[in-house]
């Protein structure tokens, strides 16, 4: 059961650092403490309103809790796979970021996908804002 919960709080937000943290506490964290710290973070971070803030915080609360939920039915039914509890994951990662995207401007999008582990196709420009890095902008053109 110890390392089932292991895997699902790493699983929760694999790439975010402050995952380590709640790993290392010996009580379990609610979605509520998982998002609140998630919210502190990315409030300094990104420069968020009091307005995103709070709709970033609603929408880790929302989504914590239901990536929980299923892992936790998951666990009952004696569903073991490794894969299944990933592609769950990606399922809950993929509606936060389209959650995000709807409630920050773009240079905060990128900074959020950058917190996550992704975005990597993005590089601060001199004036500090996220821009394609060279190569990336013909790719992303030649696609349209």
């Amino acid at each position: 059961m110890k390392k089932l919960w292991f895997f699902f709080l790493s699983a929760l937000f694999l790439m975010s650092p402050l995952m380590s943290e709640a790993q290392q506490d010996d009580k379990q964290k609610s979605p509520e403490e998982i998002a609140y710290e998630h919210v502190e973070k990315l409030e300094k971070e990104l420069h968020l309103t009091s307005a995103q803030a709070f709709y970033v915080d609603s929408i880790l609360v929302h989504n914590y809790t239901g990536v929980m939920e299923e892992f936790e039915a998951m666990h009952k039914g004696g569903m073991q796979n490794p894969e299944t509890y990933k592609s769950l994951n990606e399922k809950w990662e993929a509606r936060t970021e389209e959650a995000m995207k709807k409630v920050l401007d773009e240079q905060q999008y990128i900074g959020f996908l950058k917190h996550i582990g992704k975005g990597k196709e993005y590089k601060k420009g001199k004036d500090g804002k996220y821009v394609l890095k060279k190569g990336k902008k013909k790719e992303k053109e030649g696609k349209k």
